[in-house]
């Protein structure tokens, strides 16, 4: 009696295990694509949060904006769609490096000082991010590529030998709020021994994000080998377009 109650439980557990596979084989995958393209600049082709509501929406996601009145001032995310590829200034932060962007729309980060902000997901909510387009600021890689004589270097020096990068780190969240996992991508790479083989990204760019898995939240972060008393010295921007990211439905 005991061989057969167990041949019946585990057929039973098979049958179980055949239907959750089933339904799981059945899940409908809509990938969604993030590309800022129903949000308003307005006349000046920009979006910094000077209208004080600390955040802006597109696809289900929320990017984090933090706005300072007293020095009109921003941190967190904005969004443009600027690209003038010349003007090397800070005037030009909202311009993105890519001169075949057009009128497109896209979205810059720059980090909140001493902090993160964050493009989210609904709370509790989890998705699997797949990739992300990204470019440089051209504020940001015009100073790279020529100097700054007021606070930032030439990369390579002046002999062009100098082993310099900028990187960024995508850091995925779970719903809990913890750090899971974290993706490195360098917008200027001057690290090789052949010179020629030196860049600075100017184009759009897709980023591998599969490897952050399902996540609430993610945030990111920069680094340089050009550094200061007060921190870095290279402009810490990023530009950002066509975050994909999956939802899954059971059928």
């Amino acid at each position: 009696m005991k061989i057969i109650k167990n041949q019946i439980f585990a057929i039973a557990l098979s049958m179980f295990a055949f239907t959750a596979c089933q339904k799981e084989e059945g899940d409908i995958v809509e990938t969604k694509t993030v590309d800022f393209e129903s949000l308003s600049t307005g006349s000046s082709a920009y979006w910094n949060g000077a209208d004080g509501t600390g955040k802006f929406t597109s696809a289900g996601l929320t990017f984090d904006n933090i706005y300072t009145a007293a020095y009109g001032s921003w941190a967190g995310f904005a969004y443009s769609q600027k690209a003038d590829i010349t003007a090397a200034d800070f005037g030009n932060q909202y311009s993105v490096f890519d001169g075949a962007n057009g009128t497109n729309k896209f979205a810059l980060y720059y980090p909140p000082f001493g902090g993160d902000a964050f493009a989210s997901f609904t709370a509790g909510s989890e998705y699997a991010v797949k990739s992300v387009s990204v470019c440089n600021s051209t504020y940001a890689a015009l100073t790279m590529k020529n100097g700054d004589p007021s606070f930032a270097k030439k990369f390579g020096g002046t002999s062009g030998n100098d082993q310099d990068w900028f990187k960024m780190t995508v850091i995925g969240y779970n719903a809990a709020g913890d750090s899971v996992k974290s993706v490195n991508f360098y917008l200027a790479d001057y690290r090789s021994t052949d010179n020629s083989k030196d860049y600075i990204v100017n184009k759009w760019t897709t980023v591998d994000l599969s490897s952050l898995g399902k996540i609430n939240k993610m945030t990111f972060r920069f680094a340089s080998t050009d550094n200061g008393a007060w921190g870095m010295n290279t402009p810490a921007y990023v530009c950002l377009d066509n975050l994909k990211y999956d939802v899954v439905t059971p059928r």
